[in-house]
């Protein structure tokens, strides 16, 4: 690529707050170009029409709903478009499903205006970027030990509140056998306390996304419509993306 090529960016993020900060920092950085805005409304604006789009800055819903959108359409590039997510979001569970599904950049809310461009140009470059807090929470899950489908059961019906004999009741199995699975899920996490287990779900996100769920927290039929209508309009902005 010629250093003289401006880096064009496409922006599209639910916060409104968020949308505005992404935008005043990509406009203004040499070498970039701003070529696409959606607002919350899904309302585009400087829609980027035929114009190839380099990067595409986007929340966690629809940077995900966009690079599915993309996968299913057949004349797109097997690689996708280059989505970085910007998000609050920062469970060991939802940055895998993101990446997973095709995102190939990844910042929590809060990072450094430096690290947000170094992303946009990593990117560019082709390279995959991953920002320093979620990259900490991707370490912390390499070093611990997964939990088996029967202890998830035990943590999810621990992290609600209910006791050993409501737990034992529930999954049909003895008194000991929910000690041993709690001793053992206590171990992994490195917990101790079921305080200190449930904050450690949390933090890892081990129950925030169940299995096969092709998302997080599960959106309301219209927003869904929303939202996958708002990933087809911003592909066919998009134009050729690399």
């Amino acid at each position: 690529m010629n250093d003289a090529t401006p880096i064009k960016v496409l922006v599209i993020h639910e916060d409104p707050l968020v949308c505005a900060g992404l935008v005043t920092t990509l406009r203004d950085q040499p070498g970039f170009e701003l070529v696409g805005v959606m607002d919350f409304d899904r309302h585009p604006c400087n829609r980027a029409s035929d114009q190839r789009v380099d990067v595409v800055v986007a929340d966690y819903d629809y940077g995900i709903e966009l690079v599915a959108s993309a996968r299913m359409q057949p004349s797109r590039r097997q690689s996708g478009p280059n989505v970085l997510i910007v998000t609050t979001r920062q469970s060991e569970r939802e940055i895998r499903h993101a990446m997973e599904q095709g995102a190939r950049g990844y910042l929590v809310q809060g990072c450094g205006l430096t690290e947000l461009v170094d992303a946009v140009r990593a990117l560019n470059s082709g390279l995959r970027h991953i920002g320093a807090l979620a990259a900490r929470r991707l370490a912390d899950s390499v070093s611990g030990q997964s939990l088996t489908d029967r202890e998830n059961d035990v943590l999810r019906l621990l992290v609600e509140g209910h006791g050993n004999k409501t737990i034992a009741r529930q999954l049909d199995i003895a008194m000991g056998t929910v000690k041993s699975h709690l001793k053992t899920i206590f171990q992994k996490l490195d917990a101790n306390s079921r305080t200190e287990v449930a904050a450690v779900a949390e933090r890892r996100g081990l129950l925030t996304i169940p299995a096969g769920a092709p998302h997080g927290p599960a959106l309301t039929v219209r927003h869904r419509e929303q939202r996958y209508a708002g990933a087809a309009l911003a592909m066919a902005n998009i134009g050729s993306l690399q």
